[in-house]
């Protein structure tokens, strides 16, 4: 029977502590990424602007990928919830295809109004496999 582990990225916050929720849960080679924004490891926003904002999700999402046994590369499926975006969607995008040559994954770009920090631009969840359990 699979069970499910939470999965602890050193160097983070206690997500569990503070949320109620971990930065991500392995399910068997499954791993499902709780929503990612562009915070270092003390909360903080890295920048009111949308790249340093973008590259610091990518690298969050990465480390927690990592602790969890995969990468970047291993995502399946992406949920990008994007502040305003008309003018943020287009430069997220393309910075999105460098950070991740490899496009074999699925997305979905939501706008919306604004995210739970004001000065968030972006926020990503989704889901990655691992080689082995």
């Amino acid at each position: 029977m699979l069970q499910k582990q939470a999965v602890k990225v050193p160097g983070s916050r206690n997500w569990e502590a503070e949320f109620g929720f971990h930065p991500a849960v392995k399910l068997g080679n499954m791993v499902y990424l709780t929503g990612h924004v562009g915070c270092d490891q003390n909360g903080v926003c890295v920048s009111d602007a949308l790249e340093p904002q973008v590259r610091k999700v990518f690298e969050n999402l990465q480390a927690t990928l990592r602790a969890s046994g995969s990468d970047l590369s291993k995502m399946v499926q992406m949920t990008c919830f994007i502040v305003d975006i008309l003018r943020n969607g287009p430069p997220f995008w393309a910075l999105r295809k460098q950070i991740m040559p490899n496009t074999v994954f699925t997305s979905a770009s939501i706008g919306i109004h604004e995210l739970a920090d004001p000065r968030l631009l972006i926020e990503i969840q989704g889901v990655a496999y691992c080689d082995e359990r």
